[in-house]
C-alpha cells in the first residue's frame, strides 16, 4: 500500500513539474492588417474600409493543449461614399485548442485553432443594425512561439462575422479577415 501511494505521489509530482512549462499568464500587444473592405450587395458603391488594428491581449495557458484569451482592439474606419469616419472598438473572448511542442529544451511552439465571441462598441453595433452591443463569432488559426526568457510571438489569421442584423452570412462580403502579429511576455 505504501509503495502504491509513493508511486502515485511521484507520478503526480512529475506531471506537475512537466506541465509547469506549459501553463501561465500571457500579456501582449500587436498589430493586425488584412481584408478591410466590406460592401453591401444591394448597393455595391456603399462600403466600409478600415485601417490596420491595434491589439492588446491577455491569455492563460492551462496546459499544453488548452488556453483562454481576452483581446481588445481598435481600428479607424471610413464609410464610402459619404466619407464618414469613426473608430471600431472590439472585445473578444476566445477558447484555444492546440498542442505545444518543446524544442531545444527551452523553446515552445504551439499551433492552434481558436473560436470565440466578439462584442463591438455602440457606434459599430448601430452600423450592424443592433440597438445595444453587437455580438458575433470569430474563428482563428495561428502559431505561438514562447522563448525560454518568457517572451512570445503569436501570428494568426482570423475571420470575424460582420453580417448586418437580419441578413444572412455571405462569406466573401461579410467576413473581416486579417492577419495579426502579437508580441508579449508569459509569466
Amino acid at each position: 500500500m505504501k509503495k502504491c501511494i509513493l508511486a502515485s505521489a511521484l507520478i503526480l509530482a512529475s506531471s506537475t513539474v512537466v506541465s509547469a512549462d506549459y501553463l501561465g499568464l500571457r500579456v501582449g500587444g500587436g498589430l493586425g492588417t488584412g481584408n478591410y473592405l466590406l460592401q453591401d450587395t444591394g448597393t455595391p458603391e456603399t462600403s466600409i474600409s478600415t485601417d490596420p488594428s491595434v491589439v492588446l491581449e491577455v491569455g492563460y495557458d492551462f496546459n499544453d493543449i488548452f488556453a483562454f484569451n481576452v483581446k481588445g482592439a481598435g481600428a479607424n474606419l471610413k464609410s464610402n461614399p459619404t466619407q464618414d469616419k469613426g473608430t471600431i472598438y472590439e472585445l473578444a473572448l476566445e477558447a484555444e485548442v492546440g498542442y505545444t511542442f518543446l524544442f531545444d529544451d527551452d523553446t515552445l511552439i504551439k499551433p492552434y485553432v481558436a473560436a470565440g465571441v466578439v462584442t463591438f462598441d455602440k457606434e459599430t453595433s448601430k452600423m450592424l443594425g443592433e440597438n445595444s452591443y453587437a455580438e458575433t463569432a470569430r474563428g482563428a488559426i495561428g502559431v505561438r512561439t514562447i522563448l525560454d526568457s518568457g517572451i512570445y510571438f503569436d501570428g494568426r489569421i482570423q475571420s470575424t462575422d460582420f453580417t448586418e442584423k437580419g441578413k444572412s452570412l455571405s462569406s466573401k462580403l461579410d467576413l473581416l479577415t486579417e492577419g495579426r502579429i502579437t508580441v508579449g511576455y508569459r509569466f
